[in-house]
């Protein structure tokens, strides 16, 4: 319980032996004193081993003058007893909670923060992905974007529809549905700001077992800071020079029985580079751990973030060509007036079509709560329960203005090939959406160990069961068509005008529920060989319900059935290296994402079953470098083997039906650590093959996946000059990448550079400086095919750093014991 233990309490005790020249009576008086001490509250126990340069040593020492010698007899004093101390659990299959305190390096923790996935990081067979706290702070990231942009073969989406927040697509697989915090599920449309973030992690490969419905290309799970046996405070505060500021605290206290936590963060950035986009954010999370007993204990956390910003939409591409859905000829040239695809309009960085002012000027106001109650009991060193409740409110205002229509100078005319850009007019569509999604979530996680013979078993058994709400309003004000909602494309007018308020559409509203068990069992069979099998039940309703159609229609809803699974070998051929090979299959429902439509050509159709993914890996890691870096590489192909396609394009039948086929194969290579003790490297490289193999659009067939890079590469690397001094930097590259299924428009290659150097002011204090995309690249951070965002120019971000740790109590009983010997 972090009590002072036998040999601290023997040691206190040997250590104030000069007291021993006195009388009975004084002994025992300062026996009494040392006693006391043992009682002192632990939260000195708390801290880590003082060094001699960290505290004064202190000596207590009786003058040399002895007391009057007189015969007392008393009765002998009891020493107090020893506090019981819990011995550390040797469990494995517990998974390292938070502490964004204590990890440093840029290596992967030995477990994953999941405690469904018992097995160490290394003997799991998919490609795991890890940003650790060190890379968050070394580069100063802020969200999750950020952050997965460290991550081979992410890309994101921009903002469609009103969606808005984080979009990351996985090795060409939509994973917005497919966000975890602490295993749990983390619903909703808000950008996740990192201030209660210990560190994210990237599940690939296989791993609809784990994470159920989704995670076709990958699970991404945020660990959350959480209490940790020690006392500190961090501080930071961030000034960046487009004009904003960023301040954030990190406090963790152990008192007793009881450890607690709590991280705040308040930031206001506009965007370099963007007209009036900015973001303000601010958030505070609490969180307690209560140790029961030594086997049993509870964490209870919770998060509140909230945002008001501005949405970005970006610009529109040049005029695409067009290709035929029944023979895959060309239709429409296009603005290059060959077939070519497009790539985003020349226009200024700066550019935005949005509204500036007024009663409907753009805007997003987001409210994310998440309150989680986990219970943990150790039955014994080999067998673990924990049962965590979740409940999660996200309430979203979007006010966007999507860029829209574009036409020739006269507002009327389509664009003809070739046409100056400078002469063009855009439309603005402006709508606002206020979208709130619930859920109340149960899992209970089973594991251990047992052994059959001289095989060992490592295994987890759990149960789910969720409900999700969503609810959503629509109001559309400005269309393109409207002559006072148009403006120039090269440069747009800054205006207060949103469009007609005529209020409110008539609220959607879709209740979801999910009910699931799941098993899974890795058996080592000696040193060199390990097997794997694990499966998954879901049992996933759906009801949406569209007030605006006719009573009677309006109702829609969907069940399905769905059984993951995933079986595997993991070979070692040395004790820090393993190779292994893994076949998994999970599903994509069509109220995935919590709405269903009846038309028969949209993807949410009820009518439809679930997609089917199937996804191989093989590959292998490695520690070398006497463990100081890993490597890691991995072989795959992803395929969707029922993909959603029209049923007949030539007689005019665009109904989907379950019949196409859609394949990525790809590399991923990976290091991380040092490659020495001064020199870290934290890098990655993925190439992705896409196709769609199969389907009755002819116009789609034979192209790659959108938002699908074929080359993905990321590298950020630091050198210790001394050490006070750090000097580090990092390049991204992510090659063209079309941004539709019929590859008619793309967003170019770019290469960014980011630069960063700290210093140690003091042993607890640091200076640091990022400077990002030093060359002041053009490059798109999000797209989809109708718009894509422009990334912030050149930023350079000055932050210190303080870290408090409180010194331990000063144990003055014993001095006080010593003087009245003394006396």
């Amino acid at each position: 319980m972090g009590m002072l233990s036998a040999d601290h309490a023997s040691d206190t005790r040997s250590g104030n032996g000069a007291a021993g020249h006195s009388s009975v009576i004084g002994w025992g008086k300062a026996m009494i004193g040392v006693a006391a001490v043992m009682l002192i509250p632990d939260s000195a126990d708390a801290q880590p081993a003082s060094s001699a340069e960290d505290l004064p040593q202190v000596r207590v020492t009786a003058p040399k003058r002895q007391a009057k010698k007189r015969t007392v007899h008393r009765a002998p004093v009891r020493a107090a007893p020893v506090p019981f101390v819990a011995a550390p659990s040797n469990v494995q299959v517990n998974p390292i909670v938070g502490d964004g305190h204590g990890v440093t390096g840029y290596q992967a923790p030995a477990q994953a923060g999941i405690s469904r996935l018992p097995t160490s990081l290394a003997d799991t067979p998919q490609t795991v992905n890890v940003v650790t706290q060190q890379v968050l702070q070394e580069q100063r990231l802020l969200s999750m974007e950020d952050a997965l942009r460290t991550v081979p073969g992410i890309t994101f989406s921009a903002g469609e529809g009103g969606q808005q927040g984080d979009s990351p697509i996985v090795r060409g697989f939509a994973a917005r549905g497919d966000m975890f915090r602490d295993g749990i599920r983390d619903p909703g449309w808000y950008t996740r700001d990192l201030f209660s973030a210990d560190r994210v992690e990237v599940y690939k490969g296989p791993s609809g077992f784990a994470f159920g419905r989704g995670s076709t290309g990958g699970a991404i799970n945020t660990v959350s800071k959480l209490p940790q046996a020690t006392n500190f405070v961090d501080g930071t505060v961030s000034g960046v020079t487009s004009g904003g500021y960023r301040a954030e605290v990190d406090a963790d206290g152990k008192q007793g029985n009881l450890s607690g936590r709590l991280a705040a963060m308040y930031q206001d950035i506009p965007t370099a580079g963007r007209d009036h986009i900015f973001a303000k954010r601010w958030g505070v999370a609490p969180s307690v751990k209560a140790e029961f007993s030594e086997d049993t204990r509870g964490i209870f956390s919770y998060v509140y973030q909230g945002e008001d910003s501005v949405p970005d939409y970006g610009h529109r591409y040049l005029p695409a060509p067009t290709y035929s859905q029944t023979t895959g000829a060309l239709a429409t040239p296009g603005y290059f007036g060959n077939g070519a695809a497009t790539p985003p309009m020349p226009v200024p960085r700066h550019v935005w079509y949005g509204v500036v002012g007024g009663p409907l000027a753009d805007r997003q106001l987001t409210d994310t709560h998440i309150a989680t109650a986990r219970f943990e009991h150790d039955f014994n060193d080999n067998l673990k329960i924990s049962n965590g409740t979740r409940y999660v409110s996200v309430n979203r205002m979007a006010r966007p203005t999507a860029p829209r229509g574009e036409l020739q100078a006269d507002n009327a005319t389509a664009i003809t090939p070739g046409y100056p850009v400078e002469l063009m007019t855009m439309g603005r569509q402006h709508f606002e959406t206020v979208t709130n999604n619930t859920l109340l979530i149960n899992q209970t996680d089973l594991t251990g160990k047992f052994w059959t013979g001289g095989w060992e078993h490592t295994f987890a058994v759990g149960a789910e069961a969720a409900r999700e709400t969503r609810d959503q309003i629509r109001a559309n004000y400005c269309v393109p068509g409207d002559l006072a909602c148009r403006t120039s494309a090269f440069a747009p007018v800054d205006t207060s005008f949103g469009g007609p308020n005529t209020g409110f559409g008539l609220p959607n509203s879709t209740v979801s529920t999910n009910y699931a068990v799941y098993g899974f069992d890795q058996v080592k069979l000696n040193k060199y060989f390990e097997l794997l099998g694990s499966i998954r039940y879901d049992n996933f309703r759906s009801k949406y319900t569209n007030f605006a159609l006719a009573p009677g229609s309006e109702q829609l809803g969907r069940t399905d059935d769905m059984v993951s699974w995933r079986v595997g070998g993991v070979f070692h051929p040395t004790s820090k290296s393993s190779l292994y090979a893994a076949y998994g299959v999970s599903y994509n429902p069509a109220a995935e994402f919590q709405t269903l439509d009846a038309r028969d050509n949209n993807a949410a159709n009820p009518l439809l079953a679930p997609e089917r993914n199937t996804t191989i890996e093989v590959g292998a890691k490695a520690d070398v470098l006497n463990g100081k870096l890993t490597l890691s590489g991995a072989v795959f192909r992803i395929e969707k083997t029922n993909l959603r396609i029209p049923i007949d394009p030539i007689a005019g039948n665009l109904a989907l039906v379950l019949g196409g086929l859609a394949r990525v194969d790809g590399v991923e290579v990976s290091a991380a650590g040092k490659l020495t003790d001064q020199w870290g490297l934290f890098a990655g490289y993925s190439y992705l093959d896409s196709k769609i193999v199969n389907t009755t659009d002819l116009s789609q067939l034979g192209r790659q996946l959108p938002n699908t890079p074929p080359h993905n590469f990321s590298l950020w690397s630091t050198y210790d000059f001394t050490p006070q001094w750090t000097v580090g930097g990092g390049v991204t590259y992510a090659a063209r990448t079309f941004v539709n299924p019929t590859n008619t428009s793309y967003v170019p290659e770019y290469w960014k550079l980011d630069l960063m150097t700290s210093y140690k002011v003091t042993r607890d204090s640091l200076l640091q400086l990022n400077v990002y995309n030093v060359t002041d690249e053009l490059y798109y951070g999000q797209y989809y095919q109708g718009h894509a965002v422009p990334a912030a120019g050149r930023t350079a971000m000055l932050t210190y750093r303080y870290h408090f740790t409180p010194p331990p109590p000063v144990a003055d009983y014993p001095v006080k014991a010593a003087r009245y010997v003394s006396k």
